[in-house]
């Protein structure tokens, strides 16, 4: 079983636009071709729009995909609410060979939104205000042969960029502050966190009911394998200092390639490993290959300032198992 993750980078716009979407379509489908995958998540698609409809649909995907052998998988997408269908920007999709026997999207079911109430702020606040996330997560459930379902997780966390702080810009949308934007950046980290709080008690319900539960979390999770977010989806035993909970750690797979292997994002020149796949030990054991496809990946800063550019600044990964 092959599995890829891949950051499409805002595919698609509000309304449908088949000729607008050609440069895209010939830079991103020969990208998800050759990932030859069974299962396929994807972050950052849009969805479209259509007159007289109640939902927004994933028109430039279905476009996208035409053609290829992902046309015909079982799909799962995030909502932007219960029954509300998906939302304008940034959705997650998971495209599967196998049945997908059930999906949700996860919003702060399990980690109550944290409260804070910023000093900087202008007009200031008479009590501390709820940080709520921008995005779900999506889970799916997949029969993927045997017994046990595979539990699956794809993500798309907050960037550590600071957050909006009220009346801390200027008309130009500079900071006016170093103390605002500190304000604002640790909001960021605060929502990034706490959504992969979510995601950990997500899996931890799951290890309840089968401690030898198959998982795995993918997807752009603005975030290295050395930061607190990780490590707190990880759970490694020498960060809980609790051996008798080492069964219910996640491994990160990508750790195992060098550096300049695993990296998905350059900025500035700077190579980053910021999408990733995280699996049980009942799916670690299984793995036989895992592979980032980074080749003549572009800076996604100098990039930016061409227009031309319809690829991804993103590079999508691929994991084998034998299950």
């Amino acid at each position: 079983m092959k599995l890829a993750t891949f950051n499409i980078e805002s595919y698609g716009g509000d309304r449908f636009d088949p000729a607008g979407l050609r440069p895209r379509i010939g830079a991103l489908r020969p990208r998800i071709e050759e990932l030859d995958a069974d299962i396929l998540c994807l972050q950052e698609v849009n969805a479209q729009k259509v007159k007289g409809a109640s939902q927004r649909q994933f028109l430039a995907l279905d476009l996208l995909l035409s053609g290829t052998r992902y046309e015909t998988y079982h799909r799962a997408a995030s909502e932007r609410a219960p029954g509300k269908g998906p939302g304008d920007k940034h959705n997650l999709v998971t495209l599967s060979r196998y049945p997908i026997t059930a999906q949700e999207s996860l919003f702060q079911q399990r980690a109550h939104a944290p409260l804070w109430q910023p000093s900087t702020a202008m007009p200031g606040y008479d009590e501390p205000q709820h940080v709520t996330f921008e995005r779900p997560i999506l889970r799916s459930e997949i029969d993927v042969g045997g017994l046990k379902p595979l539990h699956l997780f794809v993500v798309h966390l907050r960037a550590p960029i600071a957050a909006m702080i009220r009346g801390g810009k200027t008309e130009k949308r500079s900071w006016k502050t170093t103390s605002v934007w500190a304000e604002g950046y640790l909001l960021s980290v605060l929502k990034q966190t706490a959504q992969a709080l979510e995601l950990r008690l997500a899996v931890e319900a799951l290890f309840d009911r089968d401690e030898k539960a198959r998982i795995i979390l993918t997807g752009d999770f603005n975030a290295t394998g050395e930061t607190g977010t990780l490590r707190l989806l990880r759970a490694d035993p020498d960060d809980t200092a609790s051996p008798d909970w080492a069964h219910r750690r996640l491994f990160q797979l990508d750790a195992s390639l060098p550096l300049p292997e695993r990296q998905t994002v350059i900025h500035r020149g700077k190579g980053q490993a910021l999408d990733h796949i995280l699996a049980s030990a009942t799916m670690t054991d299984r793995v036989v290959d895992v592979r980032v496809f980074n080749d003549g990946l572009p800076d996604e800063v100098f990039e930016a300032q061409d227009d031309t550019y319809s690829g991804s600044f993103h590079a999508a990964m691929r994991a084998q198992f034998d299950i």
